[in-house]
């Protein structure tokens, strides 16, 4: 009788888990941009066999010339459940670093990976 119950209570907490989906690159195919501020734009695309994802800050005057923002440009990515692993293409550093990542329908959270001034977490939208 005590199996029974055991049983019977594991299958209830089991069948009560939520369905989870992962996202997949597919899934982010697109340009994305920022909601709150709406104007750093994210587009993510697959070359060859890397996952690339770019990054467009837009432009700013420094020392007499119009550069791009920093932490514009291309980052190669690999995706996992709720985080994103990211390694900035531009960099001399080879190693990923791990973000907190979620899509929920036409948007998707992501951890601020560069130095974004207005949250931790950043919330884009897609926009195709």
């Amino acid at each position: 009788m005590r199996y029974r119950i055991i049983l019977i209570i594991l299958t209830l907490l089991n069948c009560s888990k939520k369905d989870i989906k992962n996202t997949t690159s597919a899934d982010l195919k697109g340009k994305w941009v920022e909601a709150a501020m709406k104007t750093d734009t994210l587009s993510f695309e697959s070359l060859e066999n890397l996952e690339i994802m770019y990054l467009n800050r837009g432009v700013e005057m420094k020392d007499g010339y119009l550069l791009p923002k920093a932490g514009s440009g291309p980052y190669v990515y690999k995706l996992s459940q709720e985080k994103i692993s990211i390694l900035w293409m531009l960099s001399s550093n080879s190693s990923y670093n791990d973000y907190y990542f979620n899509r929920l329908e036409n948007r998707i959270e992501i951890g601020n990976f560069y130095g974004s001034e207005t949250n931790e977490i950043l919330t884009f939208e897609r926009l195709d």
